[in-house]
């Protein structure tokens, strides 16, 4: 049974447009990096479906008790049903040329009908060293040191992915909490 040109090529199509499809569903996710004009996305909205504000607030801060020692997290400020402010600490979080450092994140949560914002305030790195240096503040608006030519420097990939990290981390395990039912 021989198979047409004409049918090969529309089968290779299908094949091509379901992978398109799949990577774009699987890789597509807002998820956060570093780029040449610092933090992108600067927030992440996630829809959670036949969830009313406070029903939100009080599951994230349920998530947040159940999580403080794996994250770190502690809670700077709450605005009643409305808004909380995290920070989540990382000790030797990123390394760079030998040296590692710990990153502190402030993170602020907010809610609507059905969405929560989870947007990255602050980010601050201080070197793990027996000397205090003190913390040095990430800026979340620009990146451009760590790119030539519009690529990232080879020394600094590793880098700027590790800080990325804990935000995606807590924001994709918060977001699967808030989505169970």
């Amino acid at each position: 049974m021989a198979i047409s040109l004409e049918t090969n090529r529309t089968m290779k199509y299908i094949i091509f447009y379901i992978n398109l499809f799949l990577i774009v569903v699987v890789y597509g996710q807002d998820q956060f990096v570093i780029e040449e004009n610092g933090l992108t996305p600067k927030f992440s909205i996630t829809k959670i479906d036949n969830s009313t504000k406070t029903e939100l607030y009080n599951k994230t801060l349920d998530w947040v008790n159940e999580h403080e020692n794996s994250f770190s997290l502690s809670v700077d400020d709450t605005v009643e049903g409305e808004a909380i402010y995290l920070t989540s600490f990382k000790g030797n979080a990123v390394s760079l040329d030998k040296q590692f450092f710990n990153v502190k994140y402030d993170i602020r949560i907010s809610f609507e009908n059905e969405q929560f914002k989870f947007e990255p305030s602050e980010i601050k790195l201080k070197l793990n060293s027996k000397y205090d240096m003190g913390w040095k503040e990430f800026s979340l608006s620009n990146g451009d040191i760590y790119f030539k030519n519009g690529k990232v420097i080879r020394k600094y990939k590793r880098y700027i992915k590790d800080i990325t990290a804990v935000l995606n981390e807590i924001n994709n395990q918060l977001s699967a909490y808030l989505k169970k039912p």
